[in-house]
């Protein structure tokens, strides 16, 4: 995690990006597949340790839905989408 210390707002503005792109792709195709419109917000991008996301979501009886996904390869990481069901 040292390196990721080391990201400035340039990195995060184009992990955030990434993750605008990605979410808005899976926003139209949700929207195709239940045929109404799908409101979304750009991606906040925070780099955390595990520990800290319960914390990070509103503490650990917050019910949020999440996924977890795990990368491998030249550039190994972990990403953790969530979204609150209020």
């Amino acid at each position: 995690m040292t390196e990721l210390l080391n990201l400035n707002e340039f990195h995060l503005d184009v992990l955030r990006e990434i993750g605008n792109i990605g979410a808005g792709h899976a926003a139209t195709a949700l929207s195709t597949l239940l045929q109404q419109e799908i409101q979304m917000k750009v991606p906040c991008v925070r780099i955390a340790s595990f520990d800290e996301i319960a914390d990070i979501l509103g503490g650990a009886e917050q019910i949020v839905i999440g996924v977890f996904l795990r990368t491998v390869g030249e550039i190994p990481g972990n990403i953790f989408f969530s979204t609150d069901i209020g």
